[in-house]
Parts: C-alpha cells; structure tokens; sequence
C-alpha cells in the first residue's frame, strides 16, 4: 500500500486553503441569516463581508492551485506570497483602525501573526529545498 506523501508547501496549502474557504464561506453565509451556535463557534465565524471574501479568495487560489500547478516552485511562491500578505496584514490590523475597511479584532490579529509568520517560514524552507535539489548549471 502507498501512502501519499505531501510536501509541508503543499500540505500547507492544502489545510489552510481548506480551513479559509470553509471559515470565509459559514462567515459570509452568517451576515446573510441568523446562526444559532454557541459562542466559541461564533467567534470561529466572525468575519465582514470583505474579510470572508478574502478568506474564500485564498482558499480557492490554494485549493485550485494544488489541483493544477504541478510545479513545486510556483506553489512556493504562493505560499510565500500568502506568508508577506497575512504577515502585513497582521501588522495593518495593529497599527491602524479596520485597516481598508476589514473590521478585525483581536482574533482575527493573532490569526494572522500565527498564519502569516507560519507561511513564510514553510515557504522559506522550501524555497531552500528546491534550491539545494536543483542541478547545477554551467558545470
């Protein structure tokens, strides 16, 4: 029996582009209709409209890329590129007031200096793989 084996960029990808489409999609349902849930789940699922959309945007670029991107180097860059994008965006949320309109809170700021951080240092690690696994040149 074979086991799928999955780089940490794409498991990565995988797990976070799945988590923010779910998360993004029961947040923008729930400014739609009333949720009876309790409060935990709530909080889980409290997003602005344009929070959940972003939120759904990633995890449809994550998701679809894994589906068809097949090189290694491209779903790097994306990861690292999800990294500087919550990685600045944890940082907007602390330093200005709903920075573009994105209502965050405490939660949705640590959110982002977890998941930012996170992405780049797994990007960066793979960025060094396929660096250390690419042939020579000029040899």
């Amino acid at each position: 029996m074979r086991v799928l084996s999955l780089s940490p960029v794409r498991l990565f990808l995988a797990i976070a582009g799945a988590l923010l489409l779910l998360q993004g999609s029961v947040s923008l349902l729930r400014t739609f209709v009333s949720i009876q849930a309790p409060e935990l789940v709530l909080d889980f699922i409290k997003a602005d409209r344009l929070h959940a959309i972003i939120h759904i945007t990633w995890g449809l670029v994550m998701l679809l890329s894994l589906a068809f991107v097949a090189s290694e180097r491209s779903l790097t860059l994306l990861v690292l590129a999800f990294g500087v994008f919550y990685t600045i965006l944890a940082f907007l949320g602390i330093l200005i007031h709903h920075p573009f309109g994105l209502e965050l809170g405490i939660g949705e700021n640590v959110f982002h200096f977890v998941v930012g951080p996170l992405a780049l240092f797994i990007g960066l690690r793979g960025w060094r793989a396929l660096r250390q696994t690419a042939p020579l040149r000029g040899v």
